[in-house]
């Protein structure tokens, strides 16, 4: 791919890297941007914006993506018959904050620094986020979420002129977002809407039990009570019964903000993009919950683009699912002088091809109390993922194409040596950018609620 000098020292520059042309190159190469191919025309111009994410949705229980055992998604699916649909998205993370700290800013955890829980520090205000290049060109922009992992205190609030949390489901947060768009709202708009209703405790109303053909009522103990005693894999069913249950629930809230923004004559003029952050285990590796390993069913999401102009089409290659929202959002609708990076879709959606080839992913839990097992980073592609766990010094080697849902580690494969080497580039290329995200601010009271909270959550460290 022949790039000139100057194309080279322009990407440079609005990436932020101050680097040596050859290895500004490299990084290009590597990291999978469109090099020296000009974004497709854009689809939607001018489009208002509405990013929906539903926390912890892992893509094999939603039914568009395969799930048959329980019709959990009804209204993500009539939806997804309208988008485009990527089928093997691959997150930057397996828990909430990073992976949305990725998705607003187009940065890697690598990069931003926000990988274990005790990463609290504010996003610095002048680290561009999708929220901050929208406003400037003209957008108002507003937020109703479920807070706690993605809570103003971390700096996601930069950027929206609202930013608003009434509880950590969708229902919590429904009124207030209607009433926003009738007494505040102007056009063009970007509104992001997210909610816990898939997490722990996988909470349920009747309806979604009746629907769903579920137990009278939940188990008496939780998820995390049982996997910590029991590790009995048959009875896990009766928990993803429940998760399929909280999945219900959280779909019918997406159809009712879809129903209401067809009701007020949006839709013809909208984006709607649907996502998730990341999944969810079920003993498959001997865990329940997230955040501590980087296996496919906490990786693998759904993600979707719907609006005008936009063909639904179903694309099988494996893709970051986090980084590349917000550059393939401002490219749908038309605004390409940002500096975000990360790659974007828009090549695909616009039915051509791109060299967005490969995930990289990372977390961090602390191995204290037998809670993690420290600094883990993986690289997803097409048909392999390589996995370290650099605190303990151990990797694990998987052949997607013959294991998908990687059960069966070869770790003394002489194909791990690529992916390893090809990992270890790609994190030379990708330092931090932003400042030490671990640097916490002096308690508050605030913070003893956002502690609470992320314990309601079950996050414990």
């Amino acid at each position: 791919m022949a790039l000139s000098i100057a194309l080279l020292r322009t990407m440079a520059a609005r990436l932020g890297l101050a680097a040596p042309i050859q290895l500004v190159a490299a990084s290009l190469l590597v990291s999978g941007c469109n090099t020296g191919v000009s974004p497709p025309d854009p689809a939607c111009p001018g489009c208002n914006v509405v990013l929906i994410s539903m926390d912890t949705l892992r893509a094999d229980h939603v039914g568009t993506y395969g799930y048959g055992l329980r019709n959990t998604t009804p209204n993500i699916d009539a939806l997804a018959t309208e988008s485009v649909l990527f089928e093997n998205a691959i997150s930057q993370s397996s828990w909430t904050r990073p992976a949305h700290m990725s998705i607003f800013t187009g940065l890697y955890p690598s990069e931003h620094g926000y990988k274990a829980l005790r990463d609290r520090a504010r996003l610095p205000s002048e680290v561009p986020t999708l929220a901050g290049v929208l406003g400037k060109s003209g957008y108002q922009t507003a937020a109703f979420t479920g807070g706690v992992n993605v809570a103003a205190a971390f700096g996601f609030d930069n950027g929206f002129e609202t930013y608003r949390t009434n509880g950590k489901y969708f229902r919590d947060n429904l009124e207030d977002t209607k009433f926003w768009f009738e007494q505040e709202m102007s056009e063009p708009f970007f509104l992001f809407w997210h909610g816990y209703d898939a997490h722990t405790p996988y909470l349920t109303d009747p309806v979604d039990r009746l629907s769903l053909e579920l137990a009278e009522s939940p188990p008496k103990r939780g998820l995390r009570s049982f996997c910590q005693k029991m590790r009995d894999s048959p009875r896990v069913r009766r928990y993803k019964a429940e998760y399929d249950g909280a999945i219900h629930r959280g779909d019918r809230y997406v159809g009712k903000l879809v129903a209401y923004l067809k009701e007020r004559g949006l839709l013809d003029r909208t984006l709607i993009v649907f996502l998730s952050d990341h999944g969810e285990e079920f003993l498959e590796h001997d865990r329940c919950f997230h955040l501590t390993t980087l296996y496919r069913e906490v990786l693998h999401v759904p993600l979707l683009f719907v609006g005008p102009g936009i063909e639904p089409r179903r694309i099988p290659d494996t893709i970051p699912g986090s980084v590349t929202v917000a550059p393939t959002i401002l490219d749908l609708v038309g605004i390409r002088d940002h500096a975000l990076p990360g790659p974007s879709l828009a090549q695909f959606i616009a039915g051509g091809r791109s060299d967005v080839g490969l995930a990289v992913s990372e977390t961090e839990r602390s191995e204290e109390h037998g809670q993690g097992k420290g600094h883990v980073r993986s690289l997803t592609t097409a048909d392999a993922k390589y996995i370290e766990w650099t605190t303990r010094d151990e990797t694990a080697y998987f052949d997607s194409t013959n294991d998908p849902n990687e059960t069966n580690p070869l770790g003394d494969s002489a194909d791990a040596k690529p992916l390893a080497k090809q990992l270890a580039t790609w994190l030379e290329l990708h330092p931090r950018r932003v400042g030490d995200a671990g640097k916490a601010a002096a308690a508050t009271p605030e913070d003893k609620e956002l502690e609470s909270q992320l314990r309601s959550l079950g996050y414990m460290d």
